[in-house]
Formats: C-alpha cells, sequence, structure tokens
C-alpha cells in the first residue's frame, strides 16, 4: 500500500498518482509519477487513463493507455473513506457547535477566536456582513478549516 503524510488513503474512481489543480506543486502539468497532462492535450477529459469507471474500476472505455496507471486497492480505498467520514463528522460537530456565535453575529462582520468544539483548540472564525458566510480554521493540525 502506498503511504501518504496522513495516509488519507486513496479515492475510488481516480489513478492513486492523478492530482488536480489545487493540488499541484513544482512541476504543475505533472501527475505525482511524473506524466506529463500535455501528454494528453487534444484527447477528451474523460478518457485520460487517470479517470476509472466507478462500478468496475478500470479504466473507461476508450480511455489513452498510461504505464504508471495505479488503481487503488481496497484497504487504499476503505482509509480514504474513513477519512472522508472522520472530516464530515468533525465538520458536522463543528457547525452545531458554532451556530450560536453564528447567530449572535448575523449581519456584521466580526472576527474571532473561540474554543474548537471538536478538539477544544483554538478556532479562528470570521464572519462576513454581505452574505453572512463564516471561515474558520482550528490551530489543532488535522481538525477542521473551511470557507463557505
Amino acid at each position: 500500500m502506498s503511504k501518504r503524510p496522513g495516509d488519507l488513503g486513496y479515492a475510488a474512481g481516480w489513478c492513486i498518482h492523478y492530482r488536480y489543480n489545487r493540488d499541484l506543486k513544482g512541476d504543475a502539468d505533472t501527475c505525482e509519477a511524473g506524466v506529463s497532462y500535455s501528454k494528453f492535450y487534444g484527447t477528451k477529459f474523460e478518457t485520460r487513463p487517470c479517470f476509472l469507471d466507478d462500478k468496475t474500476g478500470e479504466s473507461k472505455p476508450n480511455a489513452v493507455l498510461c504505464e504508471h496507471l495505479r488503481r487503488p486497492t481496497a484497504e487504499e480505498i476503505a482509509l480514504h473513506e474513513d477519512w472522508l467520514e472522520a472530516r464530515m463528522n468533525r465538520m458536522r460537530v463543528v457547525m452545531l457547535g458554532i451556530a450560536p456565535w453564528r447567530t449572535a453575529h448575523k449581519g456584521e462582520s466580526a472576527q474571532e477566536i473561540v474554543e474548537c468544539p471538536v478538539c477544544n483548540g483554538r478556532l479562528h472564525l470570521s464572519i462576513a456582513a454581505c452574505n453572512g458566510h463564516v471561515h474558520g480554521h482550528c490551530e489543532t493540525a488535522e481538525c477542521v478549516s473551511w470557507v463557505e
């Protein structure tokens, strides 16, 4: 099994080397295996080998071939699903926990550091008067962070 920091596993339906724009580092036009995405220019996006069929886990019909394609294992998929579920649970807890803060600052702009309802750490909150969107991040690594 492949390891990453925090070992998040890998999502089903993607080659483990695929990275999208928010994950680009260094050479901004390659996957993690070093394959240049320019190799696939001119092909339909859905025919890139990076994307797998959700039902079979195999490459989609008419997909371009890539010798570096590696499908996630069942263990890696389960690990990713567990990580995602834990992340969603943390977000549910924090959203319920900050609901009174959100209500108290409705219609105004505000920033405050409060106790994180997930880990009891320091949760930085800000709310925008114009739309009521709350942004937050906890100082505790791997806890919560979001932008509405």
